[in-house]
């Protein structure tokens, strides 16, 4: 297989390969890992994942607490900003490490330290912000029951906790970009193996965020007890990488300076987005329409549920206890609907459909898979204006065939255009794409904060990523020239 376009100008910035690998001539002809070593390798994966839905699930509504919504959205954009900015920096900054220790393994372990780290200060911002002066939690409830809103001060709390909140992001990815290229560095010629693993264990990491909503109520009633559970599995799953996986020092032929690696990231992401063949570009298209479609569900879906849906308050709601006005129990009932029991039976139904995916796509084709499950998200329209419960719950939870189709056919769409090989700037172009996921969110995020202020508030923005996940349905059904029908 042929790439559609010239590919010359990434040769500057190219990934620097291991020599082992470059000896082999081609990266299919390398033995990966045993199984066993791969469930050791891929564990990161499961905090790394908890770590997203629990941005989803409980620090959302927290924002959403202490800010106003125009607000919660602008600070929401500092996730897709940090991932197109720190991603591929630690990417080649970790390609070109020198240490002892190997490429991947001291990003790995200083992310994992520092978001623990922020974990621990943002379980307690609360007792931050009333040690520094901020209305304590009786008289929070009293204000609330007395209709007096206006006495309740919680500027260092808000403070403490938005502060937390872009330190999460940043060392989040951090940690997520070694966490997956110590994978694909180990995995050799099982790739697919490994990316099924990995997958298994994002998905279990959903399953505890969604899980302990579950049967505990929403995370932010709960906050200390939620952040222990992240850190404790974060440590144990990404120390024992470190401590386990050994790595050989990479040796560079010629040394390079920090700042040349640093600008060639940059350079690689626009030259990776402006050289992608055609295929990819409209694949990439449809990738950005449809994260913007279910990020303008996600990133708010405690609030949609909790103030549209159930007509809730969020006002007080994280220290109401057992005193709780309606209004607050609707809050808290709908957030834990939403990322409790909805999330739940999506993880679920995204095991099941992942385990009929390739005989989907040997079936009837990638093209018709794609085009065929973006009809469930463009049924966010219809949720928008719908109050039962029971319909957005279904809707809600056949997102995951659009959401598990687009991410797991990305590298095996990219490898078919591209062909298999040491220089098949698979790296580029997997950048690209993660730009393509970071640009959906950003762009969600960034409109969302003026749209969240109409009179139909949360549903706004669902009733718009919707429409957009219509558009990328009509530019995979007429644009998406995909012929594989393997994976």
């Amino acid at each position: 297989m042929t790439v559609e376009e010239p590919t010359k100008d990434y040769e500057a910035v190219a990934t620097p390969v291991d020599k082992d690998l470059e000896e082999a001539g081609a990266e299919s002809d390398v033995t990966g890992c045993s199984i066993p070593f791969m469930i050791l390798l891929c564990a990161p994966k499961m905090a790394m994942n908890m770590a997203w839905a629990a941005q989803w699930a409980a620090l959302g509504p927290v924002l959403q607490i202490l800010l106003s919504p125009t607000w919660v959205q602008v600070v929401q954009l500092v996730g897709p900003t940090s991932g197109l900015l720190v991603a591929p920096t630690i990417g080649v900054l970790s390609d070109a490490c020198t240490s002892k220790y190997g490429r991947r393994r001291p990003y790995l372990f200083w992310g994992a330290i520092t978001s623990a780290l922020c974990w621990l200060i943002m379980m307690h911002t609360v007792d931050i912000g009333e040690a520094l002066g901020d209305t304590k939690t009786d008289d929070i409830n009293k204000y609330t029951k007395m209709d007096q809103e206006d006495k309740i001060t919680r500027k260092w709390t808000t403070v403490f906790t938005v502060l937390c909140y872009i330190w999460m992001d940043i060392t989040c990815n951090i940690t997520q970009v070694p966490a997956g290229l110590i994978i694909a560095d180990f995995a050799g010629n099982r790739q697919v193996t490994a990316a099924s693993i990995g997958g298994a264990y994002s998905i279990a990491g959903s399953f505890a965020v969604s899980g302990y909503i579950l049967f505990f109520g929403a995370a932010h009633e709960s906050i200390k007890s939620f952040m222990t559970m992240l850190i404790v599995i974060m440590l144990v799953t990404t120390m024992s990488v470190c401590f386990f996986v050994k790595e050989t020092p990479y040796v560079p032929a010629v040394a390079r300076n920090k700042s040349a690696e640093i600008k060639a990231a940059f350079v690689a992401v626009w030259t990776g987005i402006r050289i992608l063949p055609r295929t990819l570009a409209y694949y990439a298209v449809c990738f950005v329409l449809i994260q913007y479609g279910f990020t303008a569900y996600n990133g708010a879906k405690g609030q949609f549920f909790g103030l549209v849906v159930k007509n809730g308050s969020a006002i007080g709601a994280d220290k109401c206890g057992s005193n709780c006005t309606k209004a607050q129990t609707d809050f808290n009932d709908g957030v834990q609907l939403a990322s409790g029991t909805t999330d739940t039976i999506y993880n679920c139904v995204s095991l099941l459909f992942l385990a009929v995916l390739p005989y989907l796509v040997r079936k009837f084709g990638a093209k018709t898979v794609i085009t065929v499950t973006i009809i469930p998200q463009i049924l966010l329209i219809v949720m928008s204006f719908c109050k039962v419960i029971a319909i957005d719950m279904i809707i809600v939870i056949a997102c995951c065939m659009t959401q598990n189709t687009i991410f797991s056919l990305q590298i095996p769409t990219i490898m078919h255009i591209v062909g298999h090989g040491a220089d098949n700037n698979l790296g580029l172009f997997a950048g690209a794409f993660n730009s393509a996921n970071c640009l959906g969110q950003f762009l969600n995020f960034a409109l969302s904060s003026a749209l969240v202020t109409s009179p139909m508030g949360y549903a706004l923005p669902v009733l718009v990523g919707g429409i957009l996940s219509a558009l990328a349905f009509i530019v995979a059904f007429f644009k998406l020239d995909l012929k594989m029908n393997t994976m």
